[in-house]
């Protein structure tokens, strides 16, 4: 027997209390008393056979609820995206304006929110049934409360050769709480420094046992408060950026609430005073607004306007049987369900312009000619709350989670359990929006001169209408609400017997056998006006629909083999089939690893894996999507350069005076304006499986008596991996087509009719790319190498208390890109300014506990990330722009902690998040739009709320 580790220490409190069930996280209570010889075996994430130790020969991290209070989490999302292995990008509800503004993803190793497995009780659960991005599959965190979770464990590598595909960047396997049996009540408030964005949260959690029958539950009800922009003074006003003495002068306007534009030349816009006096005057909040070199129109600073913490109302509610029905076996049940009212402002509202209409009813550009001036017409329009009667995006989301499992031991020796588990979840999403042809008729009115929808059509605008603040009678003719409903659900029967086949000289040969079968399906339905090109909506507004299902079966077999009394071999291999209409059908992974320990305080251990994934059941049977991407026009940049050079372009009179309506003369080689362009998007039928594998080595290392050290380094390598087509990759390739250069392998005929391009004669777009035909493809490889290390330490100061810390820290040495099988291999990825991920980050925690006081101090430290301007002077060319390039210092948050118990039945716990009350980093390059930070890199709630205080009370009863 070895001893015990001070990480398995750490989570003895968190076991003692009770018996998890789970069929992949069987943890059994382990005995308190020191003079046990026998330390009974516990079943850890990453394998199927027991052991005595918690580690292994994968490292694994493990997240406490007790871990969860302490660092000043409030939520699930909050403390996985602390995760020190969480380096890459995460998108959650201070993203407004995407496909799943109110999902929250987990992103181990920056490989992708859809590579990492979550389970719940060591089962799947229904990802989220939305496609994240509009591309992927992912497990929404916000639908697990965490009343009901007793611990997490977060395996940081590949394991598909124990639980097949999705397990490449790690498998997070969150334990509920079973076996309760006093009754707690906590009370939580959150507020901010600033104001705004305050959270309410009452839970309850109880039960009660018997000889041989126990039961537990938990009720999770919280309240959360919109938090907008105008509610901090730095983003409030569009002058509040930190670029904006280097910002061009027309960056620094008022947004076009109201505009009319012209063609004289170039886009120029017609002053409202044209269509009569002081019409800006009409609306409490615009103002005659110039944009330098465009001209006038009505507008207003909409910098605020935007929400960053969704207004959510959840309840939740977790309850788990277990009864011993027969000496050694026992039925088991998990009942989890959970339901949210969100609503968040994307901040443009409600809006209308004629390049939203379909383009058989402008010229191009969304250019209209107005019949009766005899000119080029473009028409802008927002409305506010009161004209449209509201501004807010509504989300009602549930989910359904049940198991029932039986459990237990056979012929004395063998350990079986098998579970039947389904999981549904259920979003519904709707807003108020304008209707792009009701709009154009109320507008516009009917097309003169030729049928409508025919070449040639001209307009006697209705500019009464347009100019003036939206009636009654007007709402009901252009506002209608965008409905959309989507549903996901998968449902999982497995099973496994796993004990000691024989005894050899150095122990017993462990083994596990285990099958399984899954089913999953979803749908996505957007309303029917959004993918009509016919209809549509009149902010341009797009989806993504689909629907589909699919079979999984899988078998898997593992063996525990003690070579000597100090090396362990664990050998894993799994067969996956996948039925599908995909190239997928099957596939083998098998995993490989040793432990060595030398003498009871050391650890060392190494992996090798190999992983597997199969496509996201959207990238198979997405149907057509939409959405709207910026882009680089690298052939007509081409031409801009050739233009400034004096250089034969090779077009005629029309196109080349197209050309010079896009180039920007004083950058030679630069368009004017950027562009952006409406993709399209389709399923694949024809991808394949994502392989590769995940190898570590390291230790775990108790160095003296309450300090243990682990140190792991890791490498993961993916093929294949399917993401949408590289729209930089798409639009370099079809430069070099239309160029005839660097064709040598490529399919010119088929790229060049994936997009299409404005005819030279359109007024303002000539030239330009109209539109762009993309799908999902196996691109080539992703490979990163770093390490993780953790600090455990532990000091008995007798009556001045006890003194502890724990230090997590992630570096990424290396990383390996290659778009697509062929080109150039980048192997400094790691600090390419196309990578956002970050290269490290620390979790530090410092505690101090005396009596029935304890204080915590945690430290997280964001490493350091690109600014907003790219170094590369082939893609950035001004080089003005270019020399404000750099990487941005880290980012530290410091979050502290007071708990003091009052008696051994009532305590509280007072708290102060990010203490210093700092920002996330930014620098003058940021010219973009506010929150003026990378949202993708840093957590969006924690920079824009600020510091934060809470308190809590917690009562047994």
């Amino acid at each position: 027997m070895f001893k015990q580790t001070h990480l398995a220490n750490s989570v003895r409190l968190g076991l003692m209390f009770c018996v998890t069930a789970a069929p992949l996280s069987f943890a059994a209570s382990i005995s308190q008393n020191s003079n046990v010889e026998e330390i009974e075996k516990i079943e850890v994430t990453g394998s199927r056979i027991k052991r005595t130790e918690l580690e292994g020969p994968s490292p694994i991290v493990i997240l406490t609820a007790d871990d969860i209070s302490d660092k000043g989490f409030s939520n699930m999302y909050e403390a996985i995206q602390n995760l020190t292995a969480g380096t890459g990008t995460n998108q959650g509800q201070g993203y407004t304006n995407t496909f799943t503004p109110n999902a929250e993803t987990v992103n181990l190793r920056g490989l992708g929110a859809n590579r990492t497995l979550v389970l719940l009780n060591g089962q799947r659960v229904a990802n989220y049934p939305r496609a994240y991005n509009s591309e992927n599959n992912v497990f929404n965190l916000s639908t697990i409360p965490t009343s009901a979770v007793a611990r997490i464990e977060i395996l940081t590598g590949g394991n598909s050769a124990i639980y097949g595909s999705d397990a490449v960047a790690g498998v997070m396997n969150i334990i509920t709480k079973k076996g309760i049996e006093e009754t707690t009540v906590t009370l939580h408030h959150n507020t901010s420094d600033a104001g705004g964005g305050d959270n309410r949260k009452l839970t309850l959690t109880g039960g009660f046992s018997s000889e041989n029958f126990s039961w537990s539950y938990a009720v999770d009800y919280s309240d959360q408060d919109m938090l907008l922009g105008s509610e901090r003074d730095w983003l409030d006003d569009f002058n509040d950026g930190p670029a904006t003495d280097t910002q061009p002068e027309y960056y620094r306007v008022n947004s076009r609430s109201i505009m009319a534009g012209g063609w004289e030349g170039g886009f120029v816009y017609l002053h409202p005073d044209e269509f009569g006096d002081n019409l800006c005057d009409q609306y409490p909040d615009f103002e005659l607004s110039e944009r330098p070199s465009r001209g006038f129109y009505c507008g207003r600073d909409t910098t605020g306007d935007a929400s960053y913490i969704n207004e959510r109302e959840n309840i939740s509610v977790y309850s788990n049987f277990q009864w011993d029905f027969a000496e050694q076996h026992q039925l088991t049940a998990d009942v989890l369900y959970w339901t949210s009212d969100a609503a968040q402002r994307g901040g443009y509202g409600a809006s209308w312009r004629t390049d939203t209409m379909t383009s058989g009813y402008h010229d191009g550009g969304g250019f209209v000619w107005d019949a009766e001036n005899e000119r080029y017409l473009f028409l802008q329009r927002t409305f506010s709350k009161e004209e449209v009667g509201d501004n807010k995006s509504y989300f009602e989301d549930d989910m359904l989670y049940v198991s029932l499992g039986l459990n237990g031991t056979i012929f004395d020796d063998y350990d079986y359990q098998v579970t039947l588990s389904h999981s549904a979840t259920d979003n519904r999403e709707h807003e108020l929006l304008i209707a792009s042809d009701k709009a154009r008729e109320y507008f516009l009115g009917t097309p003169v001169g030729v049928e409508a929808g025919e070449p040639g059509m001209e307009y006697i605008p209705n500019y009464d209408r347009f100019w003036s603040p939206l009636d009654e009678a007007g709402r009901a003719a252009i506002v209608e609400k965008n409905d959309s409903t989507a549903d996901a659900s998968v449902t999982t029967l497995n099973g496994f017997i796993s004990g000691a086949l024989y005894e050899l000289p150095a122990g017993e040969l462990g083994f596990s056998v285990a099958l399984e079968y899954s089913s999953e399906d979803y749908e996505i339905n957007v309303d029917p006006r959004t993918l009509n090109e016919n209809t549509g909506w009149g902010n341009g507004l797009t989806g993504t629909e689909g629907g589909g299902e699919r079979d999984r079966y899988g078998i898997a077999l593992e063996f525990e083999v003690p070579i000597t009394e100090q090396v362990i071999a664990n050998i894993a291999g799994r067969y996956d089939y996948y039925n599908d209409e995909t190239d997928v059908d099957g596939a083998f992974t098998y995993q490989l690893g040793l432990q060595y320990r030398p003498t009871e305080d050391l650890l060392l251990r190494t992996s090798y894996g190999t992983t597997f994934r199969a496509p996201d059941i959207h990238q198979i049977n997405s149907g057509p999507s939409g959405s709207y991407l910026g882009i680089t026009d690298y052939y007509l940049e081409t031409k801009c350069l050739q233009l400034s050079q004096g250089l034969d372009t090779g077009f005629n009179a029309v196109d080349q005076a197209a050309l010079q309506v896009q180039c920007n003369p004083e950058l030679p080689g630069e368009l004017k304006e950027g562009q952006r362009v409406k993709v399209t998007q389709t399923g694949n039928t024809k991808l394949h499986e994502e392989t590769g594998y995940s190898a570590s080595v390291g230790f775990s290392w108790d160095v003296m008596d309450n300090l243990n050290w682990t140190f792991d380094l890791y490498k993961v390598k993916i093929k294949d991996q399917v993401e949408s087509w590289n729209s930089d990759n798409y639009f370099r390739k079809e430069r070099d087509c239309r160029e005839g250069i660097n064709t040598q392998g490529v399919d010119c005929e088929f790229i060049l009719s994936r997009s299409t391009r404005f005819d030279g004669s359109m007024p303002n777009s000539g030239l330009t790319v109209e539109s762009w035909n993309s799908t999902y493809v196996n691109q080539a490889l992703n490979e990163q190498t770093g390490f993780d290390m953790q600090l455990d330490y532990l000091y008995d100061a007798g009556n001045w208390g006890e003194f502890s810390a724990e230090i997590k820290y992630t570096h990424v040495l290396e990383m390996v890109n290659q778009e697509f099988a062929g080109e150039e291999i980048d192997d400094d990825y790691r600090d390419d300014y196309l990578n956002s991920a970050l290269r490290s980050k620390v979790d530090s925690t410092f505690a101090w506990a005396k009596d029935d006081l304890r204080i915590t101090l945690t430290q997280m430290r964001y490493g350091s990330s690109w600014n907003w301007e790219d170094p590369d002077p082939t893609r950035n060319t001004n080089d003005e722009r270019r020399a404000l390039a750099g990487r941005l210092a880290p980012w530290l948050i410091y979050n502290l902690g007071v708990n003091y118990d009052i008696t051994d039945a009532h305590s509280v716990r007072l708290g102060v998040n990010n203490l210093r009350d700092s920002r996330p980093r930014n620098d003058k390059s940021f010219d973009g739009t506010d929150p003026w930070f990378d949202r993708s890199v840093y957590p969006t709630m924690i920079g824009v709320m600020g510091r934060t205080f809470s308190f809590d009370y917690i009562g047994k009863f």
